[in-house]
């Protein structure tokens, strides 16, 4: 009877969040934090996402969801909640950890101190390093099992680090003063160790780990790979290697910033321009094949990044001229099929006026780069190594 009452009780959230007494402010914290894991989704998806608006998501996630909020959402108890956003976490991978739980994003603002471009070291044992994290945290999981099962809830209250934050709204409660001690152990550990809680002691990422293996939404290789395993270097829980499932991915966006394929202002617009050349079959009657050819070519110079444009550029031209391959297997598969289309205008193709038309526009390019790849091109690979 005393277990029933005991998760009776935890289901009511007024006794954990009290400013779910107020509906106004308890929507307010629902809106917040939802938009929160919206825009990181999307920018994520979109492969917008930069330093300073990930920086900008996670101090809302801290500051409004932690102390503002009393450590809302708190998934560790059994809630509706809770499993609303297990759900969610099937299609979207990790965004509830990684940019929505005020204890997480904290984590992540701690590391980013700690693991800026943590390129020196060389590549690891993966199977040894991500196997001693997924054994001690079952061994958790397992402990916190077993207290619920002999304690009931209420043994939570102490030991859940979010309740840490609860200790603004009751300033005199011991219990949440404890869960406040464990709360700064964990900011703390943060230091030295990726996402200490997160990756070891939570119950609720436990669980997420195992759905984030069959999750829809990844950051994902795309075919302008160059395979130079920087990403799984630069990955803080070695989730970076190809046939990795993802399910410790925090979706950090490491990775990404730290790409070595330089080339690219947007690797997504090569299926963009792949699309183009399938619809030459439809189109030839209507433009020309060297009107055709001429706009391919601008739009795979639009593609490459300022200031290394003119060279990608003269290395694509070697290739379509059969001097050279192009070293990336992406634009040399895009190489080889307007060699077969267009292989008597290619001999009539005049370099120097694609290079005039470069030099005319590059300013006005620079000036338009997007800010996640001039955070590449400041502090990615050609800084590191």
């Amino acid at each position: 009877m005393a277990n029933k009452m005991n998760f009776e009780n935890q289901l009511d959230y007024s006794k954990y969040f009290p400013h779910f007494g107020n509906a106004l402010f308890a929507g307010l914290a629902i809106l917040i934090m939802f938009l929160v894991g919206l825009s990181a989704a999307i920018l994520i998806y979109k492969n917008k996402l930069t330093k300073k608006i990930k920086i900008l998501l996670l101090s809302i996630s801290l500051l409004c969801g932690g102390i503002l909020f009393g450590g809302f959402p708190n998934v560790i108890y059994l809630t509706g909640l809770t499993f609303l956003i297990l759900g969610i976490s099937l299609f979207f991978g990790r965004v509830f950890c990684g940019y929505i739980c005020p204890l997480g994003a904290g984590q992540e603002l701690v590391s980013m101190a700690r693991f800026k471009t943590n390129l020196i070291y060389e590549k690891q044992d993966k199977e040894t390093n991500t196997f001693v994290p997924i054994i001690v945290r079952w061994i958790f999981f397992g402990g916190f099992i077993a207290l619920i099962l002999i304690w009931g809830f209420e043994i939570l209250t102490p030991l859940n680090p979010l309740n840490g934050f609860l200790l603004i709204w009751f300033p005199l409660n011991f219990l949440f003063l404890i869960a406040l001690i464990l709360l700064l152990a964990v900011i703390i550990a943060s230091i030295f160790f990726y996402r200490p809680f997160c990756r070891y002691i939570c119950p609720f990422g436990a669980i997420v780990s195992l759905l984030g293996r069959f999750n829809i939404i990844k950051i994902r290789r795309t075919d302008a790979c160059l395979d130079c395993g920087l990403c799984e270097k630069i990955c803080p829980t070695l989730q970076g290697f190809r046939k990795s499932k993802k399910g410790e991915c925090y979706l950090c966006y490491r990775c990404v910033e730290f790409c070595s394929n330089e080339m690219f202002i947007d690797p997504h617009k090569i299926a963009e321009i792949k699309r183009y050349l399938s619809t030459f079959t439809l189109n030839f009657d209507v433009l020309p094949k060297e009107k055709f050819l001429d706009k391919t070519i601008i739009m795979i110079i639009q593609l490459f990044v300022p200031k290394k444009r003119m060279r990608y550029f003269n290395e694509f031209i070697d290739a379509l001229e059969g001097n050279s391959k192009f070293f990336n297997d992406a634009i040399q598969n895009i190489v080889e099929r307007l060699k077969e289309i267009f292989s008597d205008e290619i001999k009539n193709i005049d370099r120097k006026s694609y290079e005039a038309w470069i030099n005319k526009n590059e300013p006005r390019w620079r000036e338009k780069i997007q800010p996640i790849h001039l955070d590449k091109l400041i502090y990615g690979l050609s800084k590191q190594i």
